[in-house]
């Protein structure tokens, strides 16, 4: 039976994911941060958890060496786990941002770097990089987020250059809106815009009121048979938009052209200028 190792199934897009890919009778094995939460619960029988923190670059060389010890490297590494920041650049602590990239970017491509080598010897594998609509397109006070999924979407078009002679694909999706809880973690509320400077509070307010009337988000059991479809396409196909908008915001980009599209946007948020 097919393998497959997935980052973050506590909640959301990986939780749903795995579900779909047990009820398959894939061999799964998700990670968690801590064995001991709520989200390391209720997941199908059959199913392995082991810790990951993508912020400690430790526990992925740990979590990568007894995978590659056990079972060799996955046939299907969906690299999911992420993390949101919310906030004016502006106001973002140094440390806050590495944090951002440690876990978004730089944790992604240590982990599936670990198993390149076993997957190109082998001649097969996958790697799907969950990215995001923000690594095509930002709007303001994401900018930190959408920054280190911008590098995602870099390191996966060059990886599926490199890996392409061997046989190992390399996609990455981009979802749109997903009703998770990763806004609620990242305070994307009127307690975030309290805590920002003066000079922003006001088209914060905006963007916040703007995230809160989107009512049409993709539930994850959806996002994740979209997500199947991806990992069963044999294409050489690397990017698939998925859930709600990402279809329609990157072809209105697309259609409108970058700059005219950016000051509709500002418009929205900022006033006109």
């Amino acid at each position: 039976m097919p393998s497959a190792l997935i980052t973050g199934v506590s909640s959301g897009l990986g939780r749903a994911v795995v579900a779909r890919l047990s009820r398959e009778g894939w061999e799964v094995t998700g990670t968690v941060r801590t064995l001991e939460g709520a989200g390391a619960k209720g997941h199908p029988p059959g199913v392995r958890l082991r810790v990951l923190d993508l912020s400690r670059p430790e526990s992925i060389a740990e979590l990568a060496a007894a995978v590659l010890a056990e079972s060799g490297p996955p046939d299907v590494l969906i690299n999911n786990a992420g993390t949101l920041h919310f906030g004016p650049l502006e106001d973002a602590p140094p440390a806050e941002i590495q944090r951002v990239f440690q876990v978004n970017a730089f944790g992604q491509i240590a982990l599936a770097l670990a198993f390149v080598p076993g997957m190109r010897e082998r001649g097969s594998g996958l790697i799907v990089n969950v990215g995001s609509l923000g690594g095509r397109m930002v709007f303001p006070f994401f900018s930190v987020y959408n920054a280190s999924k911008h590098a995602l979407e870099g390191f996966s078009e060059g990886l599926w250059h490199e890996l392409k002679p061997f046989g190992v694909r390399v996609k990455i999706v981009r979802p749109g809106y997903i009703d998770t809880p990763i806004y609620e973690k990242a305070s994307v509320d009127r307690a975030g815009v309290a805590g920002a400077s003066q000079i922003y509070r006001d088209a914060l307010t905006k963007i916040v009121e703007f995230e809160r009337r989107v009512t049409r988000r993709t539930r994850p059991e959806e996002a994740a048979e979209e997500l199947w479809i991806v990992v069963n396409d044999t294409s050489d196909r690397l990017a698939y938009p998925i859930a709600a908008y990402a279809r329609s915001l990157l072809f209105a980009r697309r259609l409108i052209g970058e700059t005219r599209f950016l000051r509709i946007a500002h418009g929205r948020w900022f006033g006109r200028s």
